[in-house]
């Protein structure tokens, strides 16, 4: 397949890298914390058609009355954010996220069966993680934008994550000489509304988070056919269209 001149790669989470308190208590043992960490990575061609996309799609839902009528007066649909939008607005978008000219893989953390030193330290930890995720997706075009959904603009934060997956990723080449190195790859920190692509990031995320915290797959079924990859690392597990990712029994 040739390669396409430029790609979008839009990265939000699920669950937070936290593992201790500034005080080293367990707070996933004491269940203050999420059991998993999910990172979903959307890539598109064309990020403005993909705007634009979603914006028309959120136009068309404020004007279907049906749905208005249940929104309170606090809800303005701004942006879709998973974890906050009505279940109808929810099921609505992850059916409209299936027609769209996108590629999506996930990678799923359990964190308690991480290093010990990635547990002490959730900044390197979702690096770590990120570039586990990237490294074999980021490739694939002669210049490649990977847009963060982060809430923070400290630098630091944002200096040390970029480290963390240019490790990796350099790693990942160093090992796979066949590959062409001479790509041009940027970052970029974005709060996740600023973009449609950071908010379907966002769903993923949140629908395959359901699966392996709550072992609820409402969500994920609606988006299952249109998931490349779901990398379960810690468990050494993937899960593709022909061996899909199912309900814990």
């Amino acid at each position: 397949m040739q390669k396409s001149k430029t790609a979008y790669i839009f990265i939000d989470e699920s669950g937070k890298p936290e593992v201790y308190s500034a005080k080293g208590a367990n707070l996933v043992e004491l269940g203050q914390a999420t059991k998993f960490l999910i990172l979903a990575a959307v890539r598109a061609d064309d990020q403005l058609a993909i705007q634009q996309q979603i914006t028309d799609f959120k136009s068309s839902l404020l004007k279907d009355n049906s749905l208005t009528k249940i929104f309170s007066s606090a809800y303005t649909l701004d942006s879709f954010h998973a974890q906050t939008d009505y279940p109808e607005v929810k099921e609505r978008f992850y059916k409209f996220i299936t027609t769209l000219d996108i590629k999506i893989d996930a990678i799923v953390v359990e964190k308690l069966k991480c290093y010990e030193t990635l547990k002490r330290n959730p900044g390197r930890l979702y690096g770590v993680m990120a570039g586990q995720l990237l490294k074999n997706i980021c490739h694939q075009s002669e210049t490649t934008e990977i847009i963060f959904s982060r809430k923070d603009s400290k630098l630091k934060l944002r200096q040390e994550l970029e480290v963390e997956v240019e490790r990796i990723r350099l790693g990942y080449l160093n090992q796979h000489q066949n590959l062409n190195g001479k790509f041009s790859l940027s970052y970029k920190h974005n709060p996740h509304y600023t973009h449609g692509g950071l908010q379907i990031a966002d769903y993923i995320a949140y629908a395959i988070f359901q699966v392996f915290e709550n072992n609820r797959s409402q969500w994920y079924e609606i988006i299952k056919d249109k998931v490349g990859k779901i990398q379960d690392i810690c468990n050494k597990k993937y899960f593709t269209r022909s061996n899909p990712l199912q309900l814990s029994t």
